[in-house]
Parts: structure tokens; sequence; C-alpha cells
């Protein structure tokens, strides 16, 4: 066992921790809410481990809907995690099926972005993964069991927390800002996120702001980084 990389990984991993309590508390409170019990809670972190699905859960569970569209509705939320898993199983090419199925089981938006924010950490090093994994996933069953059992006693609005989660993905956005065509996109993918919010209904406008702020990248990275002398995709240290 390696004793470094899972350190490092513990260490790597607290600032998704602090975004995850906060939230986390949040959780456990609008659970409580909807007439979850606290054990229900805690499981509920710890087996389906997925903020957004978890929130869409008990949101449909307050009003009263039924079991099979709950599930239906947090498969497909979570099918994003099968993109997600994929890019990372190239990193994982010498490691058993068994590690990459416990490494896709505790994968979230946040641990994928901090990991994919340096991939040399995380190649053929699943001991590292899965310690920021593990300890940003005990920092969410932590906030849901606390804001389960005191998650009343606080006044959310007031200290800002709704917006913990939001500060928590602009500061994994900064991690991976690594040269002029980064700053570029971001302002790009900005400006088309509030462009098409303004007319598109529900969550559309992040779907298509990705996929052509994706492909707009991938044509510019290709064109533009060779004249500017930038190396392809990187900073320099591949």
């Amino acid at each position: 066992m390696d004793h470094h990389q899972i350190k490092k990984g513990m260490i790597d991993a607290l600032p998704i921790v602090l975004g995850y309590l906060p939230v986390g508390v949040a959780f456990g409170l609008l659970a409580r809410q909807a007439g979850l019990t606290y054990a229900e809670i805690g499981l509920m972190s710890l087996l389906v481990y997925a903020g957004a699905s978890q929130f869409i859960a008990v949101e449909m569970i307050l009003k009263g809907m039924a079991g099979l569209p709950i599930l239906i509705t947090t498969f497909l939320i979570n099918l994003r995690h099968l993109l997600m898993s994929s890019t990372l199983s190239l990193y994982f090419q010498r490691n058993r099926p068994f590690i990459l199925a416990l490494l896709s089981a505790q994968l979230t938006d946040e641990s994928f972005a901090m990991a994919m924010s340096n991939p040399s950490k995380i190649e053929n090093q699943p001991q590292y993964l899965l310690a920021l994994q593990s300890t940003s996933h005990l920092a969410w069953i932590t906030g849901s069991v606390l804001g389960a059992f005191f998650g009343g006693l606080i006044h959310f609005q007031s200290y800002g927390i709704p917006f913990a989660l939001p500060a928590l993905f602009i500061c994994l956005l900064l991690l991976q800002l690594r040269n002029l065509l980064h700053f570029y996109l971001m302002g790009i993918a900005g400006t088309l996120s509030i462009l098409f919010k303004s007319f598109l209904p529900g969550n559309w406008y992040l779907i298509l702001t990705a996929l052509i702020t994706s492909g707009l990248g991938i044509a510019l990275e290709r064109r533009v980084c060779p004249l500017k002398g930038l190396p392809k995709g990187g900073t320099g240290k591949e």
C-alpha cells in the first residue's frame, strides 16, 4: 500500500470537502422535510452518492411521486458518469476491472474535475484517486447526517450556503486554466450559457453550451495552439 499516494489524495480532496459539507447539510435538511429517516438519509448518501440526483429524488418524494419515475430520473441524470468513467479508464489500463469498477462507483463531477486537472497524478495510481474520492464521499455523508440532525438550526440564506457548490465548481475550473486558450473558452462558455438560458427551457442551455464549447476547443487547439507555440493540450510539461 502506497501511503504517500493515499496522503496526497486526501490532501487534494480538501477543496471538495469544503464544498460538500455545507451542501450535504442542505441535502440532509431537505430530506428530513421530505419525511426520510436519519438512517435513510445516511444510506442514500452512502449508496447513491450523487448530489444532483439526491436533491431531485427528494424533491420528487416531496411531490408524492412513485418509486419507478424517481429511479428512472436519477438513472438518466447519472448517465454522464458513463462518459467520465470512460475517460478515467484510459489512465488505469494496467489495473483490474474490479479496481476500475470501484473507482467508477466513487466518481463525482468534482472528483473527476480535480483528477483531470493534473492527469499525471492519477495515471496508474488508483490508491491516490480512491483516497481523493473516499475522503470526498465521507464529507458528503457527514454533511448529510449533520443536516438531518441539526439543519433546522441553521438559516442557510444568511450564511450563503446555497452558493457553496457553485463556488466549489469555480475553484475547480480555475485549477484547469492552463493557457490563454482555456481563458478564451471559459469566456465563450459563460457567454453562450447566459445567451441560451434566456430562451431555452430547463437545463438544455448547459448541454448545448458544453457541446459547442467542446467542439470549438478541439478545433482551436489543433489550429491555434501550434501557431502560438503552445503545446497541444497542455502546459509544456508533458
